[in-house]
């Protein structure tokens, strides 16, 4: 029998296998085999062929100090609900024992809070980057990226929810956050699509341009920052009413495979049990109007990941085979958790919690590989 040789396999048996894996830690664990297969890996991530990414829960804990129990120090793993294993994060950055909140944001990024309601935002998976500082805001809710500050340093915006439900801006280039100036609404949740922003206020949906300034440096009172563009109520369908009010009254956006809107609402059935419903938002990019709004039955392929904390998630199923179809998980902020909706059959599952009373935040994020 012939020997194979494992270690100098060519690119196309070692493409074959990358292709068939599942999650980022088999990815790591692949190109330490040898010299040869961490090529193939190197090669592999830069031609962006490993895209089906799982997402992991990322879960913040504080650890009382043996000697002062009043003192504490933080720390952050992240879980494979697969393989029902933590893995600790080697996080260094000083904000991390400082910070008095944690919310995930965009891109692996995350964004640090401390006592002074100053904003950090750091990314975990790329130690080499550098942080970036934003101004304080109280009581922050959602932050989320247009794009990645990794790849595009100057051409990206932070949207943020704070203050119970207010809404502001900022380009990297200023220092000031752009506030929108509206007593109309309380927003639950922002989304960016197609040159807009999309923000959901319990039962209707808004939109607004950012407009260009000719200087960034400095506030100029007299410069229209924004525009809004189109305010849009929207009515469930009648059966849905039926089941009461909707739970805790806020959606979840989160972008299909096919980069669609989608927005997962929650409603109460008698006093425990909670239906979550899907709903694909046809939204009009020139005038920034919710054209329909329709309620799906089935995920088809996606697999949704959502949480009370940073952006929502969607996975095609296909690509694992592992993970319930036609399901969302889903985290509350709040809560030691996890949730599996099945939107098909309307089950809901409850897996044996993973989270801790030590626990301080939890969100969805997809892991980055960083080459060196």
């Amino acid at each position: 029998m012939r020997k194979v040789d494992w270690a100098n396999l060519n690119e196309l048996p070692l493409s074959l296998v990358l292709e068939k894996l599942e999650v980022q830690t088999d990815y790591v664990r692949f190109g330490v085999v040898c010299k040869n297969w961490l090529s193939a890996a190197k090669l592999n991530h830069k031609n962006h062929q490993f895209r089906n990414v799982l997402p992991m829960l990322m879960i913040l804990s504080k650890k009382l100090s043996r000697i002062h129990a009043i003192s504490q120090t933080k720390k952050i793993s992240l879980y494979n609900i697969l393989s029902k294993k933590d893995y600790p994060i080697q996080f260094s950055h000083p904000s991390i024992n400082t910070m008095k909140l944690c919310l995930g944001c965009s891109h692996g990024w995350l964004a640090l809070v401390d006592d002074n309601n100053a904003i950090t935002l750091v990314n975990p998976f790329k130690c080499s980057i550098a942080p970036i500082s934003l101004p304080p805001l109280k009581s922050l809710k959602k932050v989320t990226l247009s794009a990645d500050p990794f790849t595009s340093p100057s051409d990206y915006v932070v949207a943020v929810i704070y203050n119970f439900g207010s809404l502001a801006f900022k380009r990297p280039s200023q220092s000031f956050w752009i506030r929108v100036n509206t007593n109309e609404f309380s927003f639950t949740d922002v989304v960016f699509y197609k040159g807009l922003i999309f923000v959901d206020s319990t039962d209707t949906i808004v939109s607004f341009k950012l407009n260009n300034p000719s200087s960034d440096d400095s506030f100029d009172p007299n410069f229209s920052y924004y525009e809004k563009m189109a305010s849009t109520p929207y009515f469930f369908p009648p059966e849905l009413y039926s089941y009461g009010r909707t739970y805790n009254g806020r959606a979840y956006f989160v972008k299909s495979l096919t980069r669609d809107i989608w927005m997962m609402k929650r409603f109460l059935i008698g006093r425990d049990l909670i239906k979550p419903c899907i709903f694909k938002l046809e939204l009009d990019a020139q005038s920034g109007k919710l054209e329909h709004m329709n309620k799906l039955e089935s995920l088809e392929d996606s697999i949704l990941f959502v949480g009370s904390v940073g952006d929502s998630i969607s996975v095609p199923a296909s690509a694992f085979s592992k993970l319930e179809k036609d399901s969302i998980y889903f985290v509350n902020g709040l809560e030691t958790d996890i949730y599996i909706f099945n939107v098909k059959d309307g089950s809901v599952q409850r897996p044996p919690s993973v989270l801790s009373f030590n626990c301080m935040q939890q969100f969805w994020v997809l892991p980055q590989l960083h080459w060196d």
